[in-house]
């Protein structure tokens, strides 16, 4: 995703009370902060946005940004400026989103609906070209045959950027789990990069300015090659 839409300057403060939603420290870290729909706000989200099925999304872009402002509305317009300041804040930078009334894989689309709803409350959808659509779908497997490591759980999930292989520039990364089946732990491995204890190392090594070669797996459906030139922090 990239961010269209500067923060405001009546943007929420942390500590405020919110209308149909909550917001909160995370028990991971103080970094990530927890917001969470209320039963009602879910509810009322899913009734407005009921007329159009995902697939409608999919063809019409502007719809995005509609069912958008249908979540923002419910809020009181405060969701809007709250997600923008807190993506943007170096100190923070982290979302976990939860809502209320959706936990179950029967409800997939709607959980497309919503997601799409806070994307585009933040600005455009990357065009995904494993999935042809603004948005992907994966099964992460037990046995899993792809060329992604990210869909191989016995993988050790290494260090990485999400958006290497996008045309756009990515500013930042939206995931939803829709269903978990037979697994224990499974915690997220966000590391802030302010809090990696080697990046001034790596950030100072004279590799981090040389250009590298990115090259994606066949199952990301990208043949270019990117050479990046220089690493920011």
């Amino acid at each position: 995703m990239n961010a269209l839409t500067a923060v405001q300057n009546n943007a929420v403060d942390s500590g405020q009370d919110y209308s149909g939603f909550t917001f909160i420290p995370s028990a991971q870290s103080p970094r990530l902060l927890e917001l969470t729909f209320t039963e009602q706000t879910t509810k009322q989200f899913l009734e407005q946005v009921a007329e159009w099925p995902v697939q409608a999304l999919e063809y019409k872009s502007f719809l995005r940004f509609r069912v958008g402002k249908i979540l923002d509305d419910l809020c009181a317009n405060q969701l809007q400026p709250l997600l923008l300041k807190t993506l943007l804040n170096r100190a923070e930078g982290a979302l976990l989103i939860n809502a209320v009334g959706i936990d179950d894989v029967a409800q997939a689309d709607e959980m497309v609906k919503l997601a799409t709803a806070v994307a585009h409350l933040i600005g455009r959808s990357n065009f995904d070209a494993m999935s042809g659509q603004y948005y992907a779908r994966f099964v992460v497997k037990n046995i899993d045959n792809s060329d992604s490591y990210l869909r191989q759980p016995h993988r050790v999930m290494e260090l990485h950027n999400d958006g290497t292989y996008v045309e756009e520039i990515t500013d930042y990364v939206l995931m939803m789990k829709i269903d978990e089946q037979n697994m224990q732990g499974g915690n997220s491995l966000l590391l802030h990069l302010d809090d990696w204890e080697h990046l001034d190392h790596y950030f100072r090594h004279p590799l981090a300015r040389r250009p590298m070669r990115f090259a994606a797996p066949p199952s990301k459906k990208r043949q270019q090659r990117c050479f990046p030139s220089s690493v920011r922090r």
